[in-house]
């Protein structure tokens, strides 16, 4: 049986375990840094008001197990004054010469730095064990993500972007930064990556202010620009089913294609309803599928650093005149009362359906 739920202190081993199995910006391999994460979040969580500045990270647990097994992030505010987002515009320019009867249209790559940013979702990783599970369990991390925007929507930004993978090198560095990034910062990937999560100002020293002609690189590393990497590609239909385009921008490091969707476009978050909860369902015709989220007030108990106040699972649903009844293997995990309300966020539309 599996529960999703903000991450918590002792969580911190089974985080450092997943961060070494993908090495990302926002779950670095690195337990210091993994501690500032787990402490941002648990204080993004405990907001009483809206705040660009909070990180909200979701986990899976397998209860039987008594262990994480997987992650998911929202960050309220990509790009701030104080730390902007850096990426790469990308876009057209068409040249012609009328007396060599000659046409190119290039493509150029204009770095661009944003300190208004839009609302991220990101750090999603899945125990390698756990892949290809029935219950498609990475989809229900990617989704979390969508039901809590769309519960605490006074906490979010007007637009949600998704920074998604391209195809990396088997050591896992980039070719794009090989052939760019390493010419304009004497250094290695893997170094400039690391830099890059405390500070990007090296970007905008070092890197040209001008545009650069894609036409320059070498054909194998313009095929990477904005390009998707294999494992990645399930994650980009998913977005694009419910309401995501490229936006023609891309990572700095490693050419990776931003996704992009006004938050009240976005069929996952729109979709979202606060419900009343009335009981657990036991017919056998229920109205489908959906996932419900429900935050515990901690204000009800003695704070302590374990306390997790916001939970959600995934299952039936019958609605009825009087709210909600759902049934789930993880619902008494959630400790709803009747009466109580919950997020609510049905899976039976066309768009959503393949969960």
């Amino acid at each position: 049986m599996f529960l999703l739920r903000e991450v918590r202190p002792s969580d911190l081993a089974d985080l450092e375990e997943l961060a070494s199995r993908l090495n990302t910006l926002n779950l670095p391999a690195n337990r210091e840094t993994l501690q500032k994460i787990i402490k941002k979040s648990r204080e993004s969580f405990g907001k009483d008001t809206n705040g660009t500045e909070g990180e909200y990270v979701f986990v899976l647990r397998d209860v039987e197990a008594d262990r994480v097994i997987g992650t998911a992030m929202i960050i309220a505010q990509h790009g701030t004054y104080q730390r902007p987002a850096v990426y790469f515009g990308v876009r057209k320019e068409e040249r012609y010469s009328p007396h060599l009867d000659e046409h190119f249209v290039h493509e150029l790559l204009e770095l661009t730095f944003n300190y208004d940013g839009p609302t991220e979702i990101g750090g999603l990783i899945l125990h390698p064990d756990f892949r290809g599970h029935d219950l498609r369990l990475g989809k229900l991390l990617s989704f979390v993500r969508f039901l809590y925007i769309g519960m605490r929507s006074e906490r979010f930004r007007d637009e949600i972007v998704a920074e998604l993978l391209p195809p990396l090198n088997d050591d896992g560095t980039s070719g794009l930064w090989d052939a760019l990034g390493h010419k304009f910062t004497g250094m290695d990937y893997l170094r400039a990556d690391k830099l890059s999560r405390e500070n990007v100002d090296f970007i905008r020293r070092l890197f040209p202010s001008t545009p650069i002609y894609a036409s320059l690189l070498p054909q194998e590393v313009r095929e990477l620009i904005g390009s998707v990497g294999k494992p990645t590609l399930p994650v980009k239909r998913m977005l694009e089913r419910i309401g995501f385009c490229y936006d023609n921008s891309i990572d700095p490091f490693d050419g990776g294609p931003t996704f992009r969707v006004r938050t009240q476009n976005c069929t996952a978050t729109n979709r979202v309803t606060w419900e009343t909860f009335i009981g657990e369902y036991e017919g056998n015709d229920p109205d489908g599928q959906a996932m419900i989220g429900f935050e515990y007030d901690e204000k009800a108990e003695t704070p302590n650093p374990e306390m997790v106040r916001f939970r959600s699972t995934y299952g039936n649903y019958k609605r009825t005149p009087q709210g909600i009844a759902f049934t789930s293997k993880g619902i008494s995990y959630l400790r709803l009362q009747p009466g109580d309300k919950i997020g609510f966020l049905p899976f039976n539309g066309k768009d959503l359906q393949s969960l």
